[in-house]
Parts: structure tokens; sequence; C-alpha cells
């Protein structure tokens, strides 16, 4: 079914925020039915008081059509980071957002906006570059 949302097993942040900037890395294991439209993968959680500068988003192929489809968001709070189509090859990319700060422990989310042609089972490794 779609628009189902699988919950972070990581409840807390992964350390306190150090002052200058450094990276939260995330981990996901992906199955062939959590990239129909609208799934939400939660991620985990960013320290309070910090500022977003963008992703490492670095996915394994997870969409194996000839003409793949799957197109993921990247959320935190709102959406940062819109149209990301790695999955669909396994390509990885720095994608860079509008600096957002938090002032609180923060969910990390990923959607998926457009559902794989031909789904197979992957693996996300997301890291936001931060700053505090």
């Amino acid at each position: 079914m779609a628009g189902e949302t699988t919950a972070t097993t990581a409840l807390n942040a992964p350390y306190e925020a150090i002052d200058g900037l450094f990276l939260v890395p995330f981990t996901a294991s992906y199955s062939t039915s959590q990239n129909e439209l609208n799934d939400v993968m939660e991620m985990g959680y960013l320290p309070a008081n910090v500022t977003i500068y963008g992703f490492i988003y670095s996915p394994t192929d997870m969409d194996t059509n000839v003409s793949p489809a799957v197109v993921h968001k990247i959320t935190v709070g709102s959406d940062l980071a819109t149209g990301l189509t790695g999955a669909q090859t396994g390509a990885k990319s720095f994608v860079g957002c509008v600096p957002t700060t938090i002032t609180a422990k923060t969910k990390v989310t990923v959607t998926t906006t457009t559902a794989a042609a031909t789904a197979a089972a992957g693996t996300l490794y997301l890291a936001a570059l931060c700053q505090k």
C-alpha cells in the first residue's frame, strides 16, 4: 500500500551538536514495497540549535526498470530538498538547501514523491551537513 510510514529506530539525535561544521549520518534499508507513492522513511533526528546547509544523498539503485521513475524528497520540519532522482540508478550527490535553523531536536524524513517503476530493495545513506 502506498503512503505508509516506516518509523525510525534512532530515537535520539546521534550526538550533541558540536561547534563548527559537522555531518550527521543516517542509514535506512528499503524493501521493494517502501518506494511507493507517499511512502515516508523516518531516518532519525538532528540535534537542536543547528543550521542545516545540505545533504549527502547516496542511495543504491532502487528502481530497476528500463525507464526508472522513483523520486525522493528530504524533510526536516519542511521540505529542504526535492526532486531527488539518485535512487533511479544509484547516483550519489550533494544537495544544498536554503540554510535552515532548527531550535529543537527534529526528525529527518525521506518521502517517495514518485513511485518506483520496478521497485528493488536497497539502502539509502544520508548525511546532513550542519553547523552550530
